[in-house]
């Protein structure tokens, strides 16, 4: 079948390894990924004793998180991730979907079925680079090219890839982005795609109001805490934190503003040390608790000391809010996304580069909720409209900036425009996420 076949292999990792081979009947270049042995057998071991202390961790830190849910979650992932088939099905279908929605900048490797099976699975090998070491003038535009890919999977197509960890994604000789390595899929409900839509859109347009359904709706609040999480600030404080990133540069640059931020807020002047900077935003912040334990019924708020407010503001949020299982792998996609833009452009901000989609999405998606989140973006809430509401002007130029943003940046490119990277080697799917 192969002629010839490499002897060592050339990607490996914790549960399988990569070759490089040629197909004896086509002389096509083809990656090879071989399951090891009773890797199966160990994933088990590891998750019987993951399952097995989840409770006990849950009591001894007093986590108000389903952790029994969220290892199940994960075994699931990693379960499945040892059929090839599936990883199979999953690099055809996103190359196909890709397509279908005009993404033609970006592709995953395309299966060889007849050499494929649960244990072994077959790929044209991609020539190409690390997206994030390359020196080609296009890699701010495929950073680009990855949020969208990655906002559409999650968003759109409800498949979301949940390893995209350097290794795999690629920039290629032709200059497009092609994504490796399928074996670990999160399926995204229809449901669950328009609650973040929702919660996108009102971060965007600080419509702190509708913030805290979509705590509930997003798995974060559990229901019964609802107006618990209406009466507080934390909404106001998510959303600072989200227009800290906005302005992009990751989280050193965010620091950095904040203590700018802090620095008018509390020293106007420039007259205090860094260590009284530290000193006033403290005092403010434990009387802004014991202002908001105060509101929620604590007796005694207003002369408790210092860590008696933490430990009550602890117990609080801990009550308020849970983490969902799906919130850990969209949030190690993005994480890595962000710093893969950061390390092309130290201003990146991967909030800022989202709107294009979201602008796309809201003007193109018919769907009730979906149009009610454009109200919300355009009229700064679900239950406004003309009628009763003067538009955001600069809001809509930006939207349509937006969507003519995201056309030209996902479009395929032009074989001219994408010369091959000199002295670069190529790079083969890797053996797991």
């Amino acid at each position: 079948v192969f002629s010839p076949f490499s002897a060592e292999p050339v990607a490996a990792a914790s549960i399988g390894q990569v070759y490089r081979g040629t197909l004896r009947a086509s002389g096509e270049e083809v990656a090879i990924k071989v399951q090891r042995p009773s890797v199966l057998h160990d994933v088990a071991l590891d998750l019987f004793m993951l399952r097995f202390f989840a409770p006990a961790y849950q009591e001894a830190n007093d986590v108000n998180t389903d952790v029994v849910g969220l290892v199940d979650a994960w075994g699931t992932g990693f379960v499945n991730e040892l059929d090839y088939t599936m990883e199979a099905a999953a690099t055809a279908e996103f190359a196909e979907a890709m397509a279908a929605r005009g993404l033609g900048s970006v592709t995953s490797p395309e299966v060889v079925p007849s050499l494929s099976s649960t244990h072994v699975l077959t790929t044209k090998w991609v020539e190409g680079e690390r997206l994030a070491s390359s020196n080609a003038d296009d890699v701010p535009r495929l950073c680009g090219v990855a949020l969208n890919a990655y906002l559409t999977m999650l968003l759109d197509t409800g498949v979301l890839h949940c390893d995209p960890h350097p290794g795999n994604l690629l920039r290629t000789t032709d200059g497009k982005l092609c994504i490796l390595d399928w074996g670990m899929t999160l399926g995204v409900p229809q449901d669950l795609q328009y609650s973040l839509i929702e919660f996108i859109a009102h971060v965007n347009a600080e419509d702190y109001a509708a913030m805290p359904d979509d705590f509930v709706r997003l798995g974060f609040t559990p229901p019964e805490q609802l107006e618990r999480v209406r009466a507080s600030n934390l909404t106001e404080g998510l959303s600072f934190v989200l227009r800290q990133l906005s302005q992009g540069g990751g989280g050193k640059k965010l620091q950095a503003r904040v203590r700018d931020e802090w620095r008018e807020q509390y020293d106007p002047g420039g007259l205090l040390s860094k260590e009284e900077l530290r000193a006033k935003v403290r005092e403010g912040f434990y009387a802004q608790a014991r202002t908001q334990l105060e509101a929620d019924g604590v007796e005694g708020a207003s002369v408790m000391d210092v860590q008696n407010v933490m430990e009550k503001m602890q117990q609080r949020n801990r009550e308020l809010f849970q983490v969902p299982p799906y919130i850990l792998y969209v949030a190690r996609a993005f994480s890595t996304l962000e710093g893969i833009g950061l390390s092309s452009n130290e201003d990146y901000s991967i909030v800022s580069e989202a709107f294009p989609y979201l602008s796309k999405r809201l003007l193109t998606d018919d769907s009730p909720r979906a149009k009610a989140a454009l109200r919300s973006m355009v009229y700064g809430a679900e239950d406004k409209d003309a009628s009763n509401a003067t538009p955001n002007l600069s809001k809509v130029l930006s939207m349509g900036d937006g969507f003519t943003s995201y056309s030209s940046a996902t479009a395929a490119v032009p074989q001219a425009a994408a010369p091959p990277a000199a002295g670069k080697a190529a790079s083969p799917a890797p053996a797991d996420a």
